[in-house]
């Protein structure tokens, strides 16, 4: 009987505790929808994520919705400590892991952003692009072992984003001084391929991503850590002008790491308009001064390949190109001491009144000069082919009905000038 008793007493002292445990969030749960209780979110939510912001400020207008649940945010604008914007975003919805909030390690399992811009910079006398400076670590006091600051995030949904980068830029410091003075003016002109402008201590470079739709996935930030950064995008829709003329991303899929000093990308999907390539390789964002003045960055090790190649796509990277010209390649694009490089193989290219097979390679900077060439064109057309160069025709020989288009001895074509928007120096 007294067992029973016993018994009894315990399951009433459970069903106590678990009532008032109900009860409790109950009461929370509440609370937390009132206009009292989104102040409370609000504070707790700014507290919690901004945590890990030692050199910026996160600022949310307003929000909406409970602790326990998710939010949804207003007026979001993350920046670094001269007040200039990293991210805003008009709106945006959150669900996050409540108990990561308070971790070194913030966990977002979906998120929404309308309208977000994000602005990634490193102006003139920079050491550090700013979301570098914004997330540094300058904690001194110990840390758990093995556990980095990041933030994670299962999914993330981008409305009509907008990506803004700027990076320095200044002009070959191996030229003279007036050489240096027309190539800042070719380089600001309407002409130019690329957008510079002048700022304060210099000029910048701008590219910027528009109209960016898409569906992100395990996104690890963790800028200044060991392991950096990395995005997996499931699906993405943009427009980049990466150089004066956009390219019209239809479709992409890739795998984005950013580290300390470069970015890894791996994109077996990219879909033009009426073109399909892949491409990977790494970007980096500084300079190795035994090899590159000082400020020569971004420096590209990009691998693109196509069998389906529409070139009215390709417009954008090199506008000579015919638009009519369809076919595939394997093209490798590499920073060189001399410029650019641009390593064409298995080319296969028609376009009208010609067919060009083989391989060639061209090396942009003070001038163009072609290298390592080997083509055949058969039937030719020479005005098609003359109007994809720069200035004039560089064959060694002609034969009838086609032509054989090979390097000169020493490997390398003599140069021609640069299209519009490069450095114009006499060959």
């Amino acid at each position: 009987m007294a067992r029973s008793r016993a018994v009894r007493l315990v399951s009433w002292g459970l069903g106590g505790l678990v009532l008032g445990i109900g009860l409790a969030v109950l009461a929370l749960n509440m609370v937390a929808r009132t206009e009292r209780g989104h102040k409370f979110v609000l504070d707790f939510t700014l507290k919690a994520l901004g945590g890990s912001i030692d050199g910026g400020r996160l600022i949310i207008g307003r929000i909406d919705g409970n602790l326990f649940e998710g939010a949804k945010v207003y007026g979001v604008r993350l920046q670094d400590l001269k007040g200039r914007a990293f991210v805003e975003a008009d709106s945006g919805f959150l669900d996050y892991d409540i108990r990561t909030l308070l971790s070194p390690r913030v966990r977002i399992t979906r998120a929404t952003l309308y309208n977000p811009r994000i602005y990634v910079f490193k102006l003139p006398g920079d050491t550090v692009w700013n979301y570098q400076a914004i997330f540094a670590d300058t904690s001194t006091g110990p840390r758990k072992p093995g556990v980095e600051r990041a933030t994670l995030l299962d999914t993330v949904r981008v409305v009509n984003g907008l990506v803004r980068v700027q990076l320095p830029w200044r002009p070959d410091s191996t030229l003279s001084a007036r050489g240096q003075r027309a190539e800042i003016a070719d380089a600001r002109s309407d002409t130019s391929q690329i957008l510079v402008d002048s700022v304060a201590g210099g000029f910048i470079r701008t590219m910027n991503f528009t109209a960016m739709n898409g569906r992100l996935s395990r996104i690890r930030f963790a800028p200044g850590t060991r392991s950096g950064s990395r995005i997996h995008v499931d699906s993405l829709r943009t427009d980049a002008q990466i150089y004066r003329r956009p390219a019209h991303l239809v479709h992409g899929q890739a795998v984005v790491a950013l580290m300390k000093a470069h970015i890894e990308f791996d994109a077996p999907l990219l879909r033009l308009r009426r073109s399909t390539v892949a491409a990977s390789g790494v970007v980096r964002t500084d300079s190795f001064p035994e090899w590159f003045p000082a400020d020569q960055a971004p420096m590209y090790d990009i691998a693109v390949s196509g069998d389906s190649i529409d070139f009215e796509d390709m417009q954008w990277l090199y506008p000579r190109f015919p638009g009519t010209a369809t076919g595939a390649l394997s093209l490798r694009i590499e920073s060189r001491p001399g410029g650019t490089m641009f390593l064409a193989r298995d080319t296969d290219v028609r376009a009208p009144g010609t067919r060009l097979q083989g391989s060639f390679g061209m090396l942009v900077g003070d001038t163009i000069r072609f290298m390592d060439v080997d083509l055949k064109a058969e039937p030719i057309r020479t005005s098609t082919i003359e109007n994809m160069l720069p200035d004039g025709l560089p064959v060694l020989g002609l034969r009838l009905g086609g032509a054989d288009i090979r390097g000169a001895p020493g490997g390398a074509l003599p140069p021609t000038r640069r299209p519009p928007g490069g450095r114009r120096e006499a060959p």
